[in-house]
């Protein structure tokens, strides 16, 4: 890797870590703390979702249910049925949903494009009302309550701004794994699927192996997400867990720009800070809400990270033509009368 390169790319992971740090640092509000804390949970979820959905191509309607089930394994085994400590119960969460997403692999992916988003869904949907019916797992639509916080020795992580610093390390942990894959030979094979994927396997590619590994990837991220969530709520319930929970994953990728890595992170900040502002406007928010991301959609076909490439090349482009303007002989530049 050229020198230039490289320290670029320190330059920029310096620059991630600095801003989260900042959040912990500078903000003391204990409600932004939250929000903070809650979108960085987000974000573990969707930037991983956003290899399967922006990269690869293949649009999945049941990440909550992942989500859901990393947080259900978490309180059975924290509080519901055992007595585990939070982070062994943790490790099983991430392992179980990682291990379910690799058998629902194996029937969702003799299906494409919208079948596969249908299939999905059902998967989505299916989970919910596992988790609505099984009470001996999930507590039913009482929920589950009092999870542990996690606790590193006498150090228990129980505060927003805790909950918030051990979110951003799991933050960073998820996006520096996905822009490996992205930067390797996982990035061009995904790219390939998407293109053409009859192509790519006549061209010798293992695309199952490739679309099975993005899948459980994503999946066993948000089922990480799910196991943090657990011990930020007093309690939890199916509710947090539908179809429209996985919708919104697909929201915050498309808004902030999907096959992008700062894209699906962008767009959980987006409508997180859009949610608060248009909660003055009553039952007319949804509405509002509604109409600002289909205006979003229509004008920043990239996404807003796309849009804010473009407009910076744009302004780059408009400068150095100046540059080259002004540097002109004096008998070669337009002079007005």
């Amino acid at each position: 890797m050229p020198g230039g390169q490289l320290a670029k790319i320190v330059l920029a992971w310096t620059a991630i870590v600095l801003v989260l740090l900042g959040g912990w640092v500078f903000v003391e509000n204990d409600y932004i703390l939250r929000l903070m804390m809650l979108a960085a949970v987000d974000m573990i979820v969707v930037i991983p979702f956003g290899l399967l959905m922006g990269y690869m191509g293949y649009l999945a309607m049941g990440q909550a249910s992942f989500f859901g089930l990393g947080a259900y394994v978490v309180g059975n085994l924290t509080v519901l049925r055992f007595e585990l400590d939070y982070w062994p119960a943790l490790l099983v969460a991430v392992l179980i949903t990682a291990a379910v997403a690799y058998v629902l692999s194996f029937p969702l992916f003799r299906l494409r494009g919208y079948h596969f988003a249908i299939g999905t869904l059902g998967v989505g949907q299916l989970a919910y009302l596992v988790f609505n019916s099984w009470s001996w797992f999930s507590g039913g639509t009482f929920g589950t309550s009092g999870v542990p916080p996690p606790a590193i020795g006498k150090f228990e992580i129980a505060t927003n701004s805790r909950f918030y610093l051990l979110a951003s390390v799991f933050l960073l942990i998820a996006a520096f794994s996905s822009w490996w894959l992205v930067r390797g030979h996982v990035g061009l094979a995904l790219r390939a699927i998407r293109q053409d994927e009859d192509l790519a396997a006549a061209r010798g590619l293992n695309v199952l192996r490739y679309k099975r590994l993005i899948f459980v990837y994503a999946a066993t991220f948000a089922g990480l997400g799910g196991a943090l969530y657990a011990p930020m709520q007093i309690s939890f319930d199916p509710s947090s867990f539908t179809v429209w929970s996985s919708f919104e994953y697909v929201i915050y990728v498309v808004i902030g720009g999907a096959g992008t890595l700062l894209g699906p992170a962008i767009g959980v900040i987006f409508v997180t800070v859009l949610q608060q502002v248009i909660q003055g406007f009553g039952g007319w928010n949804q509405i509002v809400f509604g109409l600002l991301v289909v205006l979003v959609v229509l004008f920043f076909h990239g996404g807003l990270w796309g849009g804010f490439r473009l407009f910076c090349e744009a302004v780059a482009s408009r400068v150095a033509a100046r540059g080259k303007t002004s540097h002109l002989p004096a008998e070669n530049q337009v002079v007005g009368r």
